[in-house]
Formats: C-alpha cells, structure tokens, sequence
C-alpha cells in the first residue's frame, strides 16, 4: 500500500497530519527523525516535515538525516518544518517580530500547485514565532501575510513545498484541500478507507489481548465506549470486565446514568465502585495541577489493583484505557514533543504497567472524529457518539486550587499595555490572580487570564471581543487566555486560598448541571467546560468560568459565540444558587488555550 510519511518533529498536531492524510485516502504514518531513511522505505510517495515546539536556530535542533537533493518523492514543510525544509536548502530563519496564535489571513502572491483554485485569500491557523527571512536560491514566495512576507513556499523543481501554518488543523478551511493538492502531486492512487481502519483496529487488539482477560475502566465518554466496543468486537463479552469509579468527581448523577447507558447495550459485566471519600481525601491540600492529576491516576491504579485478584480469576489479565491521541501527545508522546500535560493515563504508574505488557490502548492513534465514526462501525448508538467529552480526572481538574490568598508579585506588570490594547476596542479590562494551562508554539505555558468586561454591560460584540483576545495574547507574555464578564463589571477579585473539596465539587456540579441543561439545545457546542476558580467576588461568592467550544478533534477549538438572550438567563439562574458570584465567558481559541483549564 502506497503511503506518506510524516516525520515528527514533536508538533502537538503530527498524528492529526497523518490522521488527515488518511481521511483523504492515502495511508500514513508517523517516524523519528532520528531514524528515518526515505530510500529505505517501500511504497513510500511522499513525506511531511511537522511542526515542533523547538526552534531552528537553538543548538541540537531536532533535524533529519538523509540528504534532501538525494530523496525520491515530494517534501511539504509545515510550520517548524517549513522552517527547517527552508533553512536546510540554504535559506534563513530569524526570531522576533510579530507572533502568531491562532487565525490569520494570507494572501496568494503567484501561481502554486497548493493552492491551485483556492482563491487568492485564505484564511488560516498560525501558532509559530521564528519565520523564514530569506528563501534558498530556486525557491519562490507563494503567500503572504500581513506580518508574515513569506507564509509559504514552493522549489522551482516542483519538489519542495512549505507553509508557515498549520493546514491539517480544521481552522484552516481549505487546510484539507491544501493537503489533498499535495496528495495528488505525491499520488493518484486512494486505498485507505475507514472500513479498513475499522478491521485493522479490531485485528491488532485481538491480537495484543491473545487470552487474556480485559479489564476497562470505564468512564462514559465516547472514548471508553468505543474502546470496550472494540474489545468486545475483538474478544467477546465473556472475556471484558467494567468497573465505573465513582470519584467523588463526577458530573451531577453522571455514574448512576453511565451504568444505565450500558445496561441498556446488552452488556452486564460492569462494576460501580463508590471510590469518592479516597480520591477527595487524597486531593485534600493539593494545589499543582500536574500534581493532582498524578494523584488522581495514581489512585485509579490502587482501585484497579484492589479489584484485579476478583476480575483475574486465576487468568492473565490486561488493563484497557480509552486513551486516545490527544491525550498522549499533550503528555509529551514523542522524543522532540512538549509536554502540555500529565494525562492520568500516563502517569508513572501507568507507564509502568506499559513497560510491563499490561496495558492496551486501541484508540491511542486516533482521534474524537475518527472514534466517533469507528463507533458508528460498531454501531453505537448516536446519543452516546455524541455526548460531551468528559475529562477521565473529572471536576479535579474544573476545580482550580490556591495554597493561598495572597497573589505573586509582578503577575500585574503588563496591565497598562493591556489597558492600551482594550482601550482600542472600548473595554476595561485587568489580569486575574490565578492561572491556566496553554498551548502556544506547540510549548506548554502556564500563565495568567486577562479579563475583560463593558463600560455599557447590556451590549457587547462577540467579533469584537475575539480579536481582542487575539492581540492581547499574541502581545503580552504572561497571559495565554482571555475570559470576559458579561453584563457585569469585574472590578473585584480576591484570590482565596482552597483546595479540592467536597463542598466545592458539590456547588461546581450545580453550576454545571444548569448549565448543561440550559444549553442542551445547542448542537454546535462540542464541549463545555465549567471552572471553579479559587477565587472571589465583591460579596465573597465563589467565581466560576464557562467554556463551551466548537471542534471536530480537541486539537484546536474556537470559543463558542452564544445567543446573548440565552447566555444572559444562564447567569439569572446560575447567581440564584447559593455561593455562586460572577460568571466568566472563556473567549479563546486553542491554541493558545488549551480547552481544559488544567
């Protein structure tokens, strides 16, 4: 079978690259640049350099060892790639000058096979800070940005092509065209369908399982669903054991529903283990939010190992996890990759169950549109397919934590140039006392929100409150998000020293539960998030933030622009609850926010 490789510089989208290679027909995989040798490869019609957290111009750059005039097939550079496909031929990178989060314009200045038809502006993802500054002798520019004069390339030998964004991303919308286009210089031939997807998947965990048991954990979200399809797919029911922990974490009267839910499939063999007063005991005096997912997976493992001896019975055993490929990218999944988070599938417990042979992660090469559509195969009913994803650590990581209630020093420095930038969009705004987990430049960052709100609180644009949540981050160093007060002023906020507790998970399911109710409606939300900040208002009323996204996969989002009617009776309701003060709108995209806040 004819495929393209795509080699992994350590972007936080190389399997989304080589996922969407796939969707487009062509099989693809992912390699180390480190051993990557293309005139050993067979059947080998095209390569694709990702993008990486690193820079070209550091020292031990990630890099590639194959001399590129000696190579058979077509190269497309991508961000980092585009960089380093650049200087490799002889061109310059520089640092500096404006960064780039998030959608940008570009403009298609000659003739190009990628762009072929497209028109002449397009719109795209940027997430990068170094850019080539002068291309190789043989290359010509094919676009251009307002702050980029070379956002992409292509060699006169029709051989090279490079592009400063990110067109696997579905914020880029032509972005699979673009990709297509490539396809179709590399190839005319499509063998790769999702039938066969579908058979490879289940083949290789009927393998990896042999005769062992299966023991699934299982969540309820579309991740673990399909992968306990898949293993019955692949082993048969008699051999797959659930256990559904109740953490003390979950949504309002989500364990009683996720057991009815599979109940309802045909399927008995499944445990509800009230484990709530072990995980909330262990997350009492916790205020890390790498430390807590650690303690959170740690404790996974200890109820796992309380329950292997029931569920073994004297036979070999494997543990099944719905992690899936976001999860292990964001943790840092290859050897050139930026760890954003510690998922609580990978942490050292787990990993040393990996190292042992005892763990099977079917989906962990895909992603949520490819899940969703592997469980339409399985047939699955849609109503599951489709429900919210809902993080394995549950509201321990909703529920942010502060050792104290005194905020560091310097976190204010950048507010005049804050000040300036909202002034120009008629906002007031300030940056608050705690922080959040980001994603810019394929780098983790743990940084502070900027808050914004309106002199006039009745009236407010969302075009307008996104573009400035677009300069302030791409302008100011210390803050990765943006959240914004609707029909309320935000001048006071006190930061409250608070750990992760029962009472607060008790008032965050309550947020939650009316949120999520009052928004059921809305099909084009994919996710919606709800924050406890450790934080207070004037009337010393917890404050919480509300995230609903629009996305496909969870590697990139847009904040989702709510009917101003709705959104105005959520936060009439939401202040009738007890302990409940004001309510923040999360305006980002991802990157450079991640969707979850830890």
């Amino acid at each position: 079978m004819k495929k393209v490789v795509v080699v992994d510089f350590g972007g936080q989208y190389t399997h989304l690259i080589s996922n969407r290679i796939r969707t487009l027909g062509v099989f693809s995989e992912v390699v180390s640049p480190e051993t990557f040798d293309p005139l050993s490869e067979k059947n080998l019609v095209g390569i694709i350099f990702s993008g990486g957290p690193h820079s070209v111009l550091e020292t031990g750059h990630p890099c590639i060892n194959f001399d590129l005039h000696n190579c058979p097939v077509p190269i497309l550079g991508l961000c980092y790639g585009h960089q380093l496909l650049a200087q490799l031929s002889g061109g310059k990178v520089e640092t500096g000058g404006k960064r780039e989060y998030g959608s940008a314009e570009i403009n298609i200045t000659e003739k190009s096979r990628l762009f072929d038809g497209l028109g002449k502006s397009q719109s795209v993802w940027m997430s990068h800070g170094d850019h080539v500054s002068e291309l190789p002798a043989g290359f010509r520019i094919t676009a251009s940005s307002p702050s980029l004069s070379i956002a992409a390339f292509e060699s006169d030998s029709g051989k090279f092509f490079g592009v400063q964004f990110h067109p696997e991303v579905s914020h880029t919308p032509n972005g699979l065209k673009m990709l297509d286009r490539f396809l179709s210089i590399c190839t005319q031939t499509r063998e790769w369908t999702t039938e066969a997807r579908r058979r490879q998947i289940v083949e290789k965990t009927k393998h990896e399982a042999m005769n062992r048991n299966l023991l699934l954990f299982l969540s309820g979200g579309v991740d673990s669903l399909v992968a306990l399809a898949v293993c019955i797919e692949a082993v048969g029911k008699e051999r797959v054991f659930s256990i559904h922990v109740d953490t003390g974490l979950m949504r309002e009267g989500e364990s009683e529903e996720i057991v009815r839910h599979i109940s309802s499939l045909g399927y008995s063999n499944i445990e509800l283990a009230d484990a709530c007063n072990l995980f909330l005991g262990r997350l009492a005096g916790i205020y890390d939010p790498e430390k807590k997912r650690e303690i959170i997976g740690k404790t996974f493992v200890d109820v796992l190992n309380e329950k292997i001896a029931k569920y073994s019975s004297g036979t070999d055993w494997m543990l099944v996890q719905g992690t899936i490929y976001p999860d292990r990218i964001e943790s840092g999944g290859s050897k050139s990759s930026a760890k954003i988070k510690t998922h609580h599938n990978r942490v050292p417990e787990i990993e040393k169950l990996i190292a042992q042979g005892r763990v099977l992660e079917p989906l962990c090469d895909l992603y949520k549109d490819e899940i969703r559509e592997l469980g339409r195969e399985l047939n699955l009913p849609e109503k599951l397919l489709q429900r919210h994803p809902f993080p394995g650590p549950g509201l321990g990581i909703r529920i942010l934590a502060s050792a104290s209630s005194e905020a560091e020093d310097g976190y204010i420095s950048e507010e005049p140039e804050l000040d300036e930038i909202c002034k120009t969009f008629s906002f007031k705004s300030r940056i608050l006392p705690v922080k959040s987990v980001g994603v810019q430049g394929d780098g983790r960052t743990f940084l502070h929100p900027a808050a914004l709100w309106c002199e006039d609180s009745n009236e407010f644009s969302w075009q307008k409150l996104g573009d400035c949540a677009v300069k302030i981050v791409n302008s100011l160093k210390t803050v990765n998000r943006v959240v914004f007060s609707p029909f309320a002023r935000l001048d006071t906020v006190r930061l409250k020293a608070s750990d992760v507790n029962q009472s607060r998970a008790d008032l965050l399911r309550k947020v939650d539960q009316l949120v999520r109710s009052m928004t059921e409606d809305m099909s084009e939300i994919w996710q919606l998030p709800v924050i406890s900040l450790p934080a207070v208002d004037e009337n010393n009323n917890w404050i919480f933030v509300i995230r609903p996204v629009t996305s496909t996969n969870a590697m990139t989002a847009d904040f989702f622009k709510m009917p101003q009617n709705r959104l105005r009776e959520i936060l009439r309701e939401a202040i009738k609850i007890p302990g409940v003060g004001k309510i923040l709108y999360d305006i980002t995209s991802k990157p450079p926010a991640t969707i979850e806040w830890e």
